[in-house]
């Protein structure tokens, strides 16, 4: 562990200054009656790094940190740096290369998380690194994303908008552009993006490929750079619905350092039988509120169909069902990642309820970057922090207790559902994928890019935690743009939405 500064105890005046920081009254003398007591708190916390403690070393093994590839051989900008980590000879992924977003740590080579901040070498492998590296995989590049996950279409990176590979003046989506990019192009056989409010599903419909964000706590998030640990989801991208579940299978179950440890069974997740297994006889529901409370693309509304149409020739009964809060989800979603993701920037990255390993060099380089370098943040971000003080210190805090009670509410509907179905289903993405601004434009055009409506479908889902499978209803060929349906299932039941997800690729494929 890298030596940081010592920490002093603080003087009667600064326990004044800190009171008046924290709005805590103190009477008449108090700061010099509590100096000791807070005296002996700091100490403690000083001592405690003098203590044996874990401390992790990233797998020794040769690895090529890389370099940032030329315009030249990245056209379409989905990666921050190409690199070349190489993993066991033989597995599930040998002979296969695999990139991830820039916010998934690989020991020995930079990150950026997307961001002007002083870029950062992790010493440590995300959870997935490991096991992708592990089942032989080679690992190939790090892949752009909107800066700290805050964004939808890219153009909040540092890096520039990751391209669309069908058409290179739009977008590729966000915040795991690059995922998507990468994916599609054939760049990449594979890719793991982070999902915080659609950020894989949203690339994976934008580009035309497969992206499966699994039930909450399935796949580990040790090492990756978090929004916050009940929304993060990493997240397979593949060209086809067998590769996006081969990694899956390869990355899914828990961890001892994971941050959000899974709460429930671990399922036992094969690929062998599900396609044969068909849809014959599932009950489906297609949500309405997904496509009559946003503007919907006629293209989307015709994939929508098709693929409803696909389900039931295979033996699904199909349906529309009512779910009138999933108009509310988006409005839910927003203000509270503002409070989200503001606790996770003031912990230094950290964020609550860690229940897992913490790397303690990144907090810190986090918190050294976080302060030197807040004006280069990204403005959702930014919007978010100042969101988040004004609510809390006018208003007490209360909105973020109204709206995490509206997400369990969201919860226990969608739940509800499943008492009737056995899946559901909408649109991914009410758009196609937006044409990318030519010039440098404000900071208020920016942040417009992103529609509301482009996380409409998707947002929802990260508050509930439930499995979605995004399906192309069509790739994007002969001059048409990519459109695409997800397909949810109740928690843990991601076997079962692999098995509309094969029946939809049979009827509407290849997709490769």
């Amino acid at each position: 562990m890298r030596h940081r500064r010592r920490i002093d105890v603080p003087t009667v005046s600064e326990i004044e200054a800190l009171a008046e920081s924290e709005r805590l009254e103190l009477r008449v003398g108090e700061a010099a009656a509590l100096q000791a007591t807070v005296a002996a708190l700091v100490e403690a916390a000083a001592q405690a790094e003098n203590r044996e403690t874990i401390d992790l070393r990233r797998r020794t093994g040769e690895r090529d940190p890389g370099y940032c590839p030329s315009e030249d051989e990245d056209p379409l900008n989905a990666f921050v740096r190409r690199c070349n980590v190489r993993g066991a000879t033989e597995g599930t992924l040998a002979g296969l290369t695999v990139a991830v977003k820039d916010n998934i740590a690989i020991g020995g080579v930079p990150m950026t998380e997307g961001s002007n901040f002083p870029t950062y070498v992790p010493m440590l492998d995300a959870v997935v690194v490991e096991r992708v590296l592990n089942a032989g995989g080679t690992i190939t590049g790090t892949l752009n994303m909107d800066e700290l996950g805050g964004g939808a279409t890219g153009v909040m990176s540092a890096w520039g908008a990751a391209r669309n590979p069908v058409d290179p003046t739009r977008t590729a989506g966000g915040s795991s552009g690059g995922a998507g990019a990468a994916v599609r192009s054939g760049a990449v056989d594979l890719a793991l993006g982070v999902d915080q409010g659609g950020s894989g599903r949203i690339p994976a419909a934008f580009c035309g490929v497969v992206g499966i964000k699994a039930t909450h706590g399935l796949v580990p998030s040790h090492g990756v750079g978090h929004i916050d640990h009940t929304l993060d989801h990493v997240t397979p991208l593949a060209r086809t619905v067998d590769g996006a579940a081969r990694l899956l299978e390869v990355v899914a179950g828990d961890d001892w350092r994971d941050p959000q440890w899974v709460r429930g069974p671990i399922p036992n997740f094969e690929r062998a039988g599900i396609e044969e297994a068909g849809v014959d006889g599932m009950r489906i529901g297609m949500i309405d509120e997904s496509i009559t409370t946003v503007d919907c693309d006629a293209a989307v509304l015709e994939g929508f169909e098709r693929a409803a149409e696909a389900l039931k020739d295979n033996g699904a009964r199909v349906e529309r069902v009512s779910l009138p809060i999933w108009e509310h989800g988006f409005a839910i979603y927003m203000p509270l990642v503002a409070h989200l993701i503001a606790n996770m920037i003031r912990t230094e990255g950290v964020g609550s309820g860690h229940l897992g390993y913490i790397d303690v060099d990144r907090l810190h380089a986090f918190a050294v970057a976080r302060r030197a370098e807040s004006r280069n943040l990204n403005p959702y971000v930014k919007a978010w922090l100042l969101a988040d003080r004004h609510l809390h210190d006018r208003y007490l805090n209360v909105s973020f207790g109204v709206l995490q009670n509206q997400r369990l509410m969201l919860r226990r509907r969608l739940a509800e559902k499943f008492a009737e179905y056995d899946l559901l289903m909408t649109p991914t993405v009410p758009i196609v994928a937006p044409k990318l601004f030519a010039d440098a434009v404000p900071v208020e055009d920016l942040l417009a890019h992103s529609p509301k409506s482009v996380a409409h479908n998707t947002a929802p889902l990260n508050l509930t935690g439930n499995p979605a499978i995004s399906i192309p209803t069509d790739v994007g060929r002969n001059g048409s743009l990519p459109t695409a349906v997800q397909i949810i299932a109740p928690h843990f039941a991601e076997r079962e939405a692999f098995r509309a997800a094969f029946a939809l690729e049979s009827m509407m494929g290849p997709f490769d």
